[in-house]
């Protein structure tokens, strides 16, 4: 049974509530190994930024306010040169990335020194998790929460990251929800807005990047997640584990989705070595298997998606 996509009750309908009743529009495309990008257009945040990622977007490029990258394999960020050439010159175009990662603090190093009239004036900003960094519209922020697709070091060092894009809601305290709308207006009248309502935390979107299985309990609760699924079987992640190359599979992103109560899953970054048909199919049985109760897009590797969430393959079910 398919799950509508809600807005968070709050006292007021303002314009970024009302733009939140809705999935992000997310445009991506990705190939392991070759080039992942993905584009939340509707928070204006490019997360990663592969080759090629400046031709696909083409003019969208511009509208980009902010770039969040997950890590520094090349397939997730040898795009950046010609992307911060074209948008970097206003001086307005940030970049955040995980601040124990040592290859993107030399990136950032040379790509402002090879065009530092507009790659030069681009902002980097290193994070660590839980960190937040604040975005346009009011009350919203990129939050930052860790991932592992390295082993680990000692000390321990941020070498990933995932990132939310949260905002910030003033909600009705929920000893006043069902009173009348006259008895709510009387108090905030006599003791204040802060009497009726409180500030709660509304997770529009969360991107996991490349990470071995994270802890539901950050993500819990988002409205959207984009979970990596580089294998559909448990075994051949175990097998590229042991070959040092940490990644996510199918039943690890569903069984996060269902245990974080998300609304609309979306699966990405899925090896090229299946056949499209596999994919859809295994994912549709799994979803069955698993009674996952969410909404699920599958983003087929090669394809550019111009709005993943559009395209659900699996509609949710109730049962328990």
């Amino acid at each position: 049974m398919m799950r509508a996509w809600s807005a968070t009750a709050t006292v007021s309908n303002t314009e970024e509530e009302i733009s939140a009743i809705q999935p992000p529009r997310i445009m991506l495309y990705s190939v392991p190994l070759v080039t992942t990008w993905v584009f939340d257009d509707t928070h204006r945040i490019l997360f990663d930024a592969g080759d090629g990622v400046t031709a696909m977007l083409d003019a969208r490029i511009h509208r980009i306010r902010l770039v969040a990258l997950t890590h520094a394999h090349r397939d997730h960020c040898a795009g950046l040169l010609q992307l911060l050439n074209l948008t970097g010159g206003s001086g307005e175009q940030s970049v955040v990335y995980p601040a124990g990662s040592g290859a993107l603090k030399a990136l950032s190093g040379f790509l402002c020194s090879f065009d530092a009239r507009t790659t030069g004036k681009t902002t980097w900003v290193p994070m660590d998790a839980d960190i937040v960094h604040p975005i346009e519209p009011a009350r919203h922020y990129v939050r930052s929460f860790p991932t592992q697709h390295y082993e680990p070091t000692t000390p321990p060092r941020t070498m990933s990251l995932g990132y939310q894009i949260v905002r910030s809601v003033d909600k009705l305290r929920p000893e006043l929800v069902g009173l009348p709308r006259e008895e709510v207006d009387r108090i905030r009248l006599r003791d204040g807005r802060q009497a009726i309502t409180q500030t709660v935390e509304d997770i529009l979107l969360s991107v996991t990047g490349d990470t071995i299985p994270i802890d539901p309990a950050l993500v819990r609760g988002s409205r959207a997640l984009l979970h990596e699924c580089t294998f559909l079987e448990e075994e051949e992640t175990r097998d590229m584990v042991n070959r040092g190359h940490p990644h996510s599979s199918l039943e690890d992103a569903l069984l996060t989705a269902r245990e974080a109560e998300v609304e609309h899953l979306g699966l990405y970054h899925i090896s090229r070595r299946y056949e499209d048909g596999r994919i859809l199919s295994t994912v549709r049985d799994s979803c069955a298997r698993l009674r996952i109760p969410c909404r699920v897009s599958v983003a087929l590797p090669g394809r550019l998606y111009d709005d993943l969430f559009s395209h659900t393959i699996w509609e949710g079910t109730d049962e328990p």
